[in-house]
């Protein structure tokens, strides 16, 4: 069970490598300055601390499933300490003509619990208009990858960094991939962090296990491939996805070796997908499935202290539905 605090929040650095605009001091991203103030840094840097994780709320009231959402953030409003910020693994909300009205509602949701600085989302196939979600989105950081938006985007705070790509896109054959000018970047944000941690989001899963099963990023199995080798390779710390509407944890290891790839390493694709949609139960996959799918409304847990970071998922009525450690 959670143990209970009043409310508290405060925002990382939300710009990329170079000047950091956002003027807090926890970021990993910090610019020459006098010894005091670097042995602050270098401490801040260590700090262990706590963020969120959440996906797929969409639903019937201003295309969100408000009842939900919020009794889901009032449980993380419970929590001690309270985690720094919020990952959202995509489909804030149902999309559709008027998706901008619906984002701009999620926004004055959310931000009764947490202030929008504070709140990284990754585009879902529901919001899809990167137009509109980067002009809703205005606190993310500005375009790091040409001609994506605020749809791809990187930022560090204390030993990590989190990473969001951009898994709407669609090769010639209308099947979802992250192709390879995002792989590029993602290869150079992954080589130049310099962190223990690093933690990619995305909306589509690599690896489905139900309903999505042949229509996410296995649609292409070899560009699936080429992007899942590039998180071997820097052995990410973990992977999170949304768009199956339950949460569960595949293990991906090399007995996924495809398409003359050979992964070395244990990487958890964590689908955290139950912030209110409608929820998917069953599973067409069970390779390496360590837990669930569990058709449940939920949130993650993420704590980090050094190498360590400690998952914890918990539903709606607080109980634990999933928890390990990862070591880097």
């Amino acid at each position: 069970m959670l143990s209970g605090c009043s409310l508290g929040t405060s925002a990382p650095n939300n710009q990329p490598p170079n000047k950091d605009n956002s003027g807090t001091a926890a970021s990993g991203i910090v610019d020459p300055i006098p010894n005091k103030e670097a042995a602050s840094s270098v401490d801040a840097l260590n700090k262990p601390f706590r963020f969120l994780v959440m996906g797929d709320s969409r639903g019937s009231s201003n295309g969100i499933n408000q009842v939900t959402l919020r009794a889901l953030l009032t449980k993380v409003k419970g929590l001690n300490p309270l985690p720094e910020f919020l990952l959202f693994t995509g489909d804030q909300v149902v999309g559709g003509s008027d998706v901008g009205k619906q984002l701009g509602a999620w926004k004055n949701l959310v931000d009764d619990y947490f202030p929008m600085t504070s709140v990284y989302p990754a585009l879902g196939n529901h919001e899809h208009d990167e137009v509109i979600f980067s002009d809703v989105f205005t606190q993310l950081p500005k375009e790091q990858l040409t001609g994506y938006r605020k749809t791809v985007y990187a930022f560090d705070y204390g030993n990590s960094r989190f990473i969001t790509l951009n898994s709407d896109r669609k090769n010639e054959k209308g099947n979802y991939v992250i192709d390879k000018q995002q792989r590029d970047w993602l290869e150079d944000q992954l080589k130049t962090s310099g962190k223990q941690h690093v933690f990619v989001q995305f909306h589509v899963p690599a690896y489905p296990v139900g309903a999505h099963l042949g229509s996410s990023l296995d649609a292409d199995s070899a560009s699936r491939d080429a992007l899942w080798a590039l998180l071997d390779k820097y052995n990410v710390t973990a992977v999170l996805v949304g768009h199956e509407h339950n949460y569960n944890r595949r293990k991906v290891d090399s007995s996924f070796d495809d398409s003359g790839y050979h992964f070395q390493n244990t990487i958890y694709q964590l689908t955290i997908g139950g912030a209110g949609a409608p929820l998917y139960n069953g599973s067409k996959e069970t390779k390496q499935v360590v837990v669930g799918p569990k058709a449940s409304y939920h949130f993650m847990i993420v704590d980090v202290d050094g190498g360590k970071a400690t998952f914890k998922a918990y539903d709606l009525q607080q109980n634990e539905i999933d928890s390990f450690t990862v070591e880097r």
